[in-house]
Formats: structure tokens, C-alpha cells, sequence
């Protein structure tokens, strides 16, 4: 008689679901937003002119956010075990490849220490750091967001909210460490100004919008909150659409420039609009999750675009070869 069992599907290696489980790909959008954040405070230390006269701090707060991005996904999955036991068994926690304890224990711990990564991010050199403290507050800010959505508001109206105030304080974070604050004159609030508030509000408000998207991606989802993502996203990107009447708080750039933000951000919207109107059309899982997915990616071009308008082609070059890895990744992992 012919064995008709279905085999098993083998485990993945250890390494292999571990990147799984931080959703690794992703992990380039919150290097995007430090990139972002970094290159615009260094642009302003130095007159317009971005020098990365601090690369172990940069290299500090990216470590300190890829920790505690990366614990955000760990803890994500460690709280929705049960859930994805019934609905994606083949996910690392509830498939074997890594334990439930350890996932916890690793969650908090990367917390932890992406924490203190960014305090003592501040006091790497003397004197450098406007605020050293800065950098630790945010860090704890952000981890405690990421605390709140996954292991108690994640089920609640207020997750999306959670989920863009983590992007908002990462966009702080990369800003947190720098060497010259706004001027006395100027509106601001522990160092920041109304337009670093305004540039991490627009990509917090936007991430609140593709997290209503995403509420309900592994089943036929329900149009009107897909319209309610949609009209969030689009708040979000016109936010930063009008980054260049705060000058010279965060755009400090001549009209021309203004209209070459505007034009990129326009493309932008109009290449992520298509996706998302046939997700609202045909609410089907994939349809979703693909427009989940090139709004992720898009993160990467909104930061490249606000980086473009204050510091020039290069870093906003840098900025946008992360997708090169990024998408390598994503042959192997997936992203949502």
C-alpha cells in the first residue's frame, strides 16, 4: 500500500529562522530612518555640508536601533505564538526552530542593551554630543512603544498609533546625538525643532497607515479600514510635503529644491497609490501583503527624498542602496 502521509516540512537552521523571526530585511528601513535622521543634524553641525565627523556614535545608534527593531519582531511573534500556531505554523516560534523561552529572553535583552548602546552612544567623545543623554531617553521611549504594541495593545485601536510613534522615535533617535542644537529663536522641544518633530511625525503617521493596511492581511480584509490606511498614509507623505515652510529648521533649500521633494514624493505616492487601489478593489491576503510590502519599501525613499532636499545626492544615495541588501534578503525571508 502507498504511503499517502504528507511529509513534514524540515525545520530551518537555527541562523536562518533567527533572521526569520527579526524579520532581517525590514531592518534596513529603521537603518534608513537613522541614516535620515544622522545625516540631516551632521548636515547642519557643518553648515549645510554633511561630514560624518562622529562615525562611532552613527555606528552607535545604528546598532542601538537594529537592537531594538529587530526585538520589536522577536516579541511580536513571541505574543501571537498561539495565533500563529493555527493561522502560519511554519513561523519559527510555533514550527520548533526557535523556542518560545528563547525568544522572549532574547527580546528583552536586545532591548536592554540597544538601550544602553544609545546612552553611551552619547559619551563616546567629549564634548561632541549637544544633549549625551539624548540618545538613551529616546532609545527607552522607543522600546517601551515596542513593549506596549506587542505584548498589550497590539489587539487594541491604539496599536497602529504605537506602531508609528516607534517609527517617530526612531527618526528621533538618529537625530538625538548631535553636535549643534536649533537656534535660541527657534521653537523646540528637548533640542528638537517643529520641523525634526514634523519630518519623524509624516513617517510616524505614515507607518500608522500601513499598520491599519496590515490589520487584518492573512484574510480577506475589510475595505474600510484599508481606505482608513490609505488616507493615513497620504497624511503622512503630505506632512513631509511641507517640510520646505519650515526652513530652515529641517529643508533649508531654495524652491527649486522644494520642487524636486515635491515631484519624488508625488512618484512615490502615485507607484504605492496603484498597489493600493487594487488591494481596496480585491481585498484579497496577497494583494495586501504585496501593497504592505512596497509600502515598506517605500520607507527607504521617503528618507532618501528628505535627506536628498537637505544634504545633497550622496547620502541620499547611500540611503537608498540599503534596498540592494534588502531585497537579497528577501529571496530568503519575508518581510511582513
Amino acid at each position: 500500500m502507498d504511503d499517502l502521509t504528507t511529509p513534514e516540512k524540515p525545520v530551518d537552521p537555527a541562523w536562518l529562522a533567527f533572521g526569520k523571526l527579526c524579520r532581517l530585511p525590514n531592518l534596513f528601513t529603521a537603518w534608513a530612518d537613522i541614516f535620515a535622521g544622522f545625516f540631516i543634524v551632521s548636515a547642519f553641525a557643518n553648515e549645510g555640508v554633511t561630514k560624518l565627523n562622529a562615525p562611532v556614535i552613527f555606528v552607535c545608534l545604528v546598532l542601538a536601533s537594529s537592537l531594538i527593531y529587530s526585538a520589536g519582531m522577536i516579541l511580536n511573534d513571541y505574543f501571537d505564538r498561539e495565533v500563529d500556531a493555527q493561522q502560519r505554523p511554519d513561523r519559527p516560534i510555533p514550527s520548533g526552530a526557535v523556542s518560545a523561552q528563547t525568544a522572549m529572553l532574547a527580546g528583552f535583552a536586545m532591548l536592554v542593551v540597544g538601550t544602553m548602546v544609545a546612552l553611551l552612544g552619547g559619551y563616546v567623545y567629549v564634548d561632541y554630543a549637544a544633549i549625551p543623554w539624548r540618545g538613551g531617553a529616546v532609545a527607552a521611549c522607543l522600546s517601551v512603544c515596542v513593549v506596549a504594541y506587542d505584548a498589550v495593545l497590539k489587539r487594541t485601536a491604539l496599536a497602529p498609533w504605537l506602531m508609528g510613534a516607534c517609527r517617530f522615535f526612531n527618526i528621533l533617535l538618529g537625530m538625538s546625538l548631535a553636535n549643534d542644537l536649533p537656534p535660541a529663536e527657534a521653537w523646540q522641544l528637548l533640542g528638537y525643532d517643529a520641523g525634526q518633530f514634523l519630518f519623524a511625525g509624516g513617517i510616524g503617521v505614515y507607518i500608522v497607515g500601513v499598520t491599519w493596511f496590515a490589520r487584518t492581511e492573512a484574510v480577506v480584509s475589510n475595505r474600510a479600514m484599508l481606505g482608513l490606511g490609505a488616507a493615513l498614509m497620504l497624511a503622512g507623505i503630505s506632512m513631509l510635503g511641507i517640510l520646505p515652510w519650515f526652513q530652515p529648521s529641517i529643508v533649508a533649500v531654495g524652491m527649486a529644491k522644494s520642487f524636486g521633494l515635491w515631484g519624488i514624493l508625488v512618484l512615490l505616492s502615485l507607484a504605492l497609490g496603484r498597489r493600493v487601489v487594487i488591494a481596496i478593489c480585491y481585498p484579497e491576503p496577497r494583494n495586501v501583503q504585496l501593497t504592505i510590502k512596497q509600502a515598506i519599501l517605500s520607507l527607504i525613499f521617503y528618507d532618501a527624498a528628505i535627506t536628498l532636499a537637505v544634504c545633497g545626492t550622496i547620502w541620499s544615495v547611500v540611503i537608498v542602496a540599503l534596498l540592494f541588501p534588502m531585497m537579497g534578503l528577501r529571496r530568503w525571508m519575508y518581510s511582513t
